[in-house]
């Protein structure tokens, strides 16, 4: 039966790891070497026979065994004389080994089933049990409660794997090899890791209880929207070491599967392992597609906005040029006006000129009095700023073109001439700077030049 995550894990949990009082529910037969086991309430009536026949099952010892009733704790067996004793991890693996040996012998009579049996001929990686099928395929199960290093392990492994036997793991339930923090999520170590890297379930015996407990870890669906995990939907894999909680299943819900020891649980859990990374690697890919149409349609958009962008300075670009050749063209006019004998007022041909040149833009400061502006402002304005792009002039530069066409220069006309630039500095039409001699040398600005 699959059993959903969801039943009350703390509580068999709390029960399953434990390092406490360990007691003998196996011996062996002084005989027969046999597996005989306790059952619950069956010390008095089985006190004889455990006496005479049964002996301590940890390998090495050959102690004599006698059965204990206790009204608070389950009937047991423990050593006849107080010497002989065991630490915990030996009677825990070997409590562990007879349970598993005898549920093999239970579970699969056809088979071949030994204790401590040794893989090759040459006496080389010894199985705490191992069962042999009719056809020859061997599975070596381990029992490891004292602490295993990650090199020691892939040694065991890659042995078993050469001889072309296959390894069952289970880790003892005690806190030499179950570690789990405040939040009863698994502490892994190095060999524990080296396991999963294999791709075997993580797996726990607890041989008093006759349970194992399976390594499960709880992922999420990614969304192709998003390409984030969906929270709200998690689902219960296969787990892989730190950060992982474990199920406590019943021993007899396990079998021997294709690679390992398995259950309607874990074919359960690896299969949702599968299909949830085949899913999230299609919603990834999924999302990155996405991604790259979305940022394909930007690039578009950007490209197409870019070439807005460009065609619109172009244009305006035409604009200014066209809007440059006009003026250009006006100035020239004007000065050309400049030159006419005409008397200077409001219908000279330069003044009518300039009413269409300015078109509601800033004067230039040409000194305008009842609509005629000075004649000689005007001179200076348009042979030196009006359409002249990077000239440089001064005062006398000024004064030069003003005697050119007739203006006569009276006293202090350098000093009317500096005011006067200044002035346009001032209204932005000129830049002014220092030249090599010391004195300002002014040149148009884009407004002085162009408007």
């Amino acid at each position: 039966m699959v059993q959903s995550f969801a039943f009350d894990h703390a509580t068999l949990l709390a029960t399953f790891q434990t390092d406490g009082d360990p007691r003998f529910l196996w011996g062996l037969n002084r005989s027969t070497r046999g597996l005989f086991y306790l059952e619950e309430n069956q010390a008095a009536e089985h006190r004889d026979h455990v006496v005479a026949n049964v002996t301590c099952p940890v390998p090495g010892c050959d102690a004599q065994l006698t059965t204990v009733h206790s009204t608070i704790k389950r009937d047991h067996l423990r050593h006849r004389s107080s010497s002989g004793g065991h630490g915990p991890e030996s009677l825990f693996h070997s409590q562990g080994c007879a349970l598993i040996e005898s549920w093999l012998a239970r579970r699969y009579p056809a088979c071949l089933v030994k204790r401590e049996e040794y893989t090759s001929a040459e006496g080389e990686s010894r199985a705490d049990v191992l069962i042999t099928h009719p056809s020859g395929e061997r599975i070596a199960f381990e029992v490891q409660y004292s602490p295993l290093t990650a090199d020691a392990w892939n040694d065991r492994h890659e042995r078993y794997s050469a001889r072309g036997v296959r390894d069952v793991w289970l880790f003892g339930h005690t806190r030499k090899q179950l570690k789990l923090d405040g939040a009863d999520r698994l502490k892994s170590n190095p060999a524990l890791d080296a396991v999963v890297a294999s791709g075997a379930p993580l797996l726990f015996i607890n041989p008093e209880l006759e349970q194992i407990a399976v390594v499960v870890e709880q992922r999420h669906p990614i969304s192709a929207t998003s390409g984030q995990p969906l929270l709200e939907h998690p689902v219960d894999v296969l787990g892989r070491g730190t950060g992982s909680s474990l199920e406590v299943h019943p021993l007899d819900d396990f079998r021997l599967g294709a690679s390992t020891l398995t259950s309607d649980r874990v074919d359960w859990l690896i299969s949702a392992r599968i299909s949830l990374d085949d899913y999230n690697a299609e919603q990834q890919r999924l999302y990155a597609i996405a991604r790259e149409q979305a940022a394909e349609r930007a690039r578009i958009l950007q490209s197409e906005a870019d070439e807005r962008e460009r065609l619109g300075r172009a244009e305006r670009a035409a604009q200014e040029e066209r809007a440059k050749r006009r003026r250009v063209l006006m100035a020239d006019g004007i000065r050309r006006a400049l030159d006419s004998s005409e008397p200077w007022g409001t219908e000279h041909p330069a003044v009518r000129l300039l009413h269409p040149y300015l078109n509601g833009h800033r004067d230039r400061n040409l000194g305008w009095e009842d609509y005629v502006p000075e004649r000689w402002k005007c001179l200076a304005f348009f042979h030196h700023v009006a359409a002249n792009e990077d000239t440089r002039f001064g005062p006398p530069q000024v004064a030069s073109t003003l005697r050119r066409h007739g203006v006569r220069l009276e006293k202090g006309i350098f000093k009317v001439i500096a005011l006067w630039l200044r002035q346009l500095v001032e209204d932005d039409f000129l830049f002014e700077e220092r030249g090599e001699d010391g004195h300002s040398v002014y040149r148009p600005t884009y407004r002085g030049t162009w408007w």
